[in-house]
């Protein structure tokens, strides 16, 4: 792993080239105006912001000679992959405000990341015939250059702000303001990111392998007592009548990632293979089998959640990852059964086809074939017509969520009286919306408020004392808080866990209640805050001149 590639000189120029042109397609495609002038449509708003981030860094990954016709046949796949996830992500975004790169930038990374290395490998052999060895070896060495890169982009970015500092110091204002420029910041991070890349790829040896492997031995016979001792305890839990808390299978996946990136750094391939003490390598083996009993719970967990709703995507996601690790488990398993001590000699090829089977299924997902919008929406018109889905505000957004087939879903379900009026209802609205007047306390010896306070058409304040998200202590009195013969309306407000409270005064004139004053009040933790409220309550208070005068612009 992490052997040097030979890289000829006329790539440094194809490279650097590049990430000026992607500096300053990043810089104008992230800036909202120049989005909205752009006329383009939601579908394509922010596709050349993709190409720009995934193309250049894909030629700083892959380039060794700027010759290599099998170096443009993997820029042009990258190129086609990034334009249709773009678009299908996208295909449902009527506006630019409407789009959102996320889910497809996250998608490329993803795809791209299991994906170079194989490109890299075909480049380097010109053969389809894959060391596995070497894949793992570009796997781990990708993900360290391209950390280092980004050290090394980050790094120039910064020298060049402390350059900018320095330069406005002694008055190069020109020059200063040439490097606070956004290109420039831009340009400083493509081309320490691109050249840096280029630069470690064709110098560097990374030897990190044994030192890795090392590292994972240890974790893995943690990872495998986690294990053991979990199984122990959900046995025990069910013998006993014990209920668990929950099923967790997001933690269930990671778990299970972790270990198979763990079995993957402590093996390798196979060829030159790695055994534990003689003691603990049955304890190993029994570990590896035993992983598929967390596979059968995280799928078990999530068609658990399924049965009681329905499909989401994020559901979807889950299954499809439950599924997928499933599947390398046990084919792990057949292994350790076949070959016992020698299990590890198959993991090459598992493994190969465990990585062409997961980028074929991320190309599925993100197409017709299994459109997770279409899957999601129809299991939810099921889980209505079954009774399993509430009908509410919450639907109608999940509904509008899944783009036009969902929004003629909503409208077919708007049709009805009784589901448009549920629609329309407020989940929190299960919970009667109380008044000012059912909250808000008297103090202790204080005059009525005035029925003219409580009608007046601004509200905006009642939303400390009645809001359902947050639990607020509210009470009032009248005062005369300007010592003008004429009482105002003072009402305070203090959440729960906070060591302060904030007070409105209101003044009424020509029979309109204006605010005039809002004033707070801190003290060093809650138990005190509680003393000075409860005072409140009992009209024990004083009025004091403040100490600083207001300010009044003439």
């Amino acid at each position: 792993m992490g052997q040097q590639e030979p890289i000829s000189r006329y790539a440094y120029i194809v490279v650097a080239l590049f990430a000026i042109l992607q500096s300053v397609i990043i810089l104008y495609s992230t800036d909202y105006t120049v989005r909205q002038e752009s006329g383009l449509s939601g579908q394509f708003i922010y596709l050349p912001l993709l190409l720009a981030v995934f193309v250049p860094s894909a030629i700083s990954y892959l380039i060794t000679n700027a010759k290599s016709a099998i170096f443009y046949l993997n820029i042009l796949i990258i190129i086609l992959l990034t334009i249709w996830i773009s678009l299908w992500h996208a295909r449902h975004s009527e506006s630019s405000t409407d789009a959102s790169p996320f889910i497809a930038f996250t998608t490329l990374i993803v795809l791209l990341f299991f994906l170079l290395p194989w490109m890299q490998m075909r480049q380097l052999e010109k053969t389809w015939k894959i060391d596995y060895a070497c894949l793992m070896g570009f796997y781990i060495k990708n993900t360290l250059l391209g950390i280092f890169a980004s050290a090394i982009g980050g790094l120039l970015v910064t020298l060049i702000l402390l350059a900018n500092f320095l330069f406005k110091i002694v008055n190069l204002s020109s020059l200063s303001q040439l490097l606070s420029n956004d290109l420039t910041l831009w340009a400083g991070f493509t081309l320490g990111f691109n050249i840096g890349l280029i630069f470690l790829r064709s110098t560097f040896e990374l030897q990190f392998g044994k030192f890795i492997s090392y590292i994972a031995r240890f974790f893995l016979i943690i990872l495998h007592i986690i294990a053991i001792v979990f199984v122990i305890g959900f046995i025990f839990s069910y013998f006993t009548g014990m209920n668990a808390t929950g099923l967790g299978s997001a933690a269930m996946l990671w778990f299970l990632i972790l270990n198979i990136i763990l079995i993957n750094l402590v093996y390798g391939d196979g060829t030159q293979p790695y055994q534990f003490s003689a003691w603990l390598n049955p304890f190993v083996l029994f570990s590896v089998l035993l992983l598929n009993f967390f596979s059968l719970l995280s799928i078990y967990g999530i068609l658990i959640r399924v049965n009681q709703y329905s499909w989401s995507i994020e559901r979807l996601y889950a299954f499809t990852i439950a599924l997928f690790l499933a599947i390398i488990i046990f084919a792990y398993s057949i292994a350790v059964l076949r070959k016992r001590t020698h299990w590890i000699f198959s993991l090459g090829t598992i493994n190969k086809f465990g990585l062409l089977g997961l980028i074929g299924t991320i190309l599925v997902i993100n197409s017709p074939i299994a459109d997770f919008k279409r899957i999601t929406l129809n299991s939810i018109l099921s889980g209505i017509d079954n009774g399993k889905i509430k009908v509410d505000s919450m639907l109608a957004y999940d509904l509008d969520e899944l783009g036009p087939n969902g929004q003629q879903a909503l409208k077919k379900l708007k049709s009805n009286p009784e589901y448009k009026k549920l629609l329309e209802h407020s989940s929190y609205g299960d919970e009667p919306k109380k008044s000012l007047e059912d909250v808000l306390v008297l103090a202790k010896n204080s005059a009525e408020l005035p029925k003219s306070w409580w009608d007046m058409e601004d509200k905006e304040h009642e939303y400390y004392c009645i809001s359902l998200y947050h639990s607020y202590n509210c009470l009032g009195f009248m005062v005369d808080a300007n010592q003008d013969g004429q009482d105002d309306v003072v009402m305070c407000y203090a959440s729960e866990d906070s060591g302060s409270f904030d007070c409105i005064i209101w003044q009424e004139k020509h029979d309109t209640w204006s605010i005039v004053d809002r004033q707070a009040n801190h003290y060093q933790s809650v138990e005190e805050r509680d003393q000075a409220w409860q005072k409140l309550l009992d009209g024990q208070f004083n009025l004091k001149p403040k100490e600083w005068r207001q300010i009044i612009p003439q």
